[in-house]
This record gives C-alpha cells, structure tokens and sequence, in this order.
C-alpha cells in the first residue's frame, strides 16, 4: 500500500516521501498516527508543497544539530559523587541529570530525550554516551563519575579490608594444602608398610612349603 509521510520517520522516510509499506502498518499505525496519509493524487500534489517548505526546515534543523554537535564534541561531564564503600552510588545518573549539567557546564540546551542513556549510571568510572542530535546525527560525550574525599577513604579501607581477608584465606588454604599433602604421605608410607608385610608374608609362606616339600622328599627316601 502506498502512502506519504507527514513526518520523518526512521528507517522509513521524510516528509513527503511516497513508500509502500504493508497496509495493516499503514492503517493500524501510521495513518491513525498522522504520520502518513493514503497516496491520493490530491495529497501527492499537497504534501509536494509541504516538502518544498520542509526542506527549508531540514536545512536549517541540520545547521543547528552540527553546530550542537560539535560544541558537545569534545566535553567531558565530572560527577563528583557520594558511594558506598564499594563504589556503588546513592541513587544514579540519568539523562535529566546529564542534560542539566550540559547546560550548567556549557551553556547548551539539549532534550534529555535525545541523551540515549540505556541504563542510569550507578556505579563509578567512564562512559561514553551518545546524543542524537537532529535524525542521523549525534554527539558522543564522556561521562565521568568520580568519588567525593569522604567515599576515597571508606573506598579504600574497604580495598585494604579485603585484600587482608585475602592474605588470611589464602596463608589458611595453603596450611589446609600442606595437612592434606602430610596426611597422603603418611598415607602413602602406611601402604608401602603394608605391601612390604604383604610381601614378608608371601616370602614365609613359601619358604615354609619349600621346607615342606624337602621334608616329604626325606621320608620318601
């Protein structure tokens, strides 16, 4: 089914773009949306004047999305933040957070809604966040998230504290190694022992039926 669209659509078209698209999407979708109106030659015809104006538009919006994009090119936003003593922040980051420190930090206004922040930020570190600017194009910024000097001290006890349950664990895995190893010694020294009277045994055993053979000889004699 062929339709034109009234607005930019990703993956789809911009506006007065004429597409084919599967007529369910189309009158489920699209068309209940005013994103697109049936392929008509009266809405041909008037969406080809609309695009003439949308072009101006376009031209323009892209303009203002480069130079955004290139103002925002080269930032770095620092959070100084408040954890736990294994880096885990109280609360997060999000998109809102990072939009108002753009503007307080560089005086650019940008939608949160286009800061493409899967996940909030909720652990210390880097992170490279994009920005979709205007349709294909973005910024990347880098996002970095550091501790206050209070959570540097509780950070670092914490590391010492485990590093030292480490050192402990391991000097008693190697003593729990070290018992095992004389336990399969001694082990191994009570079977040899045991082979050893097996083999006395034997030895006895057939020295005594020799005997008893050379005795039997003697009679017979």
């Amino acid at each position: 089914m062929k339709v034109i669209l009234t607005q930019y659509q990703e993956k789809l078209g911009d506006v007065g773009d004429l597409v084919d698209v599967k007529a369910g999407y189309a009158n489920n979708y699209l068309i209940p949306q005013n994103i697109a109106l049936i392929a008509t030659k009266g809405n041909i015809n008037q969406m080809k004047l609309v695009k003439k104006a949308a072009l101006k538009v376009e031209a323009k919006n892209i303009e203002e999305a480069d130079n955004i994009g290139k103002s925002l090119g080269d930032i770095s936003l620092i959070f100084i933040v408040k954890t736990g003593e294994e880096g885990k922040l109280y609360g997060s980051i999000t998109n809102k957070d990072l939009a108002e420190k753009i503007m307080k930090d560089k005086s650019i206004e940008v939608d949160r809604k286009k800061i493409d922040l899967r996940e909030h930020i909720k652990e210390l570190g880097e992170y490279d966040v994009d920005i979709k600017l205007y349709k294909e194009i973005k910024a990347v910024i880098k996002v970095i998230v550091e501790p206050d000097e209070e959570s540097k001290v509780l950070i670092e006890a914490h590391r010492k504290e485990k590093e030292a349950a480490g050192e402990e664990e391991k000097k008693k895995l190697d003593a729990d190694i070290e018992v095992e190893a004389e336990k399969d010694k001694e082990g191994s020294e009570s079977v040899k022992a045991e082979k050893k009277a097996d083999m006395t045994d034997a030895e006895e055993i057939k020295k005594d039926k020799k005997k008893s053979e050379e005795d039997s000889v003697k009679k017979e004699k």
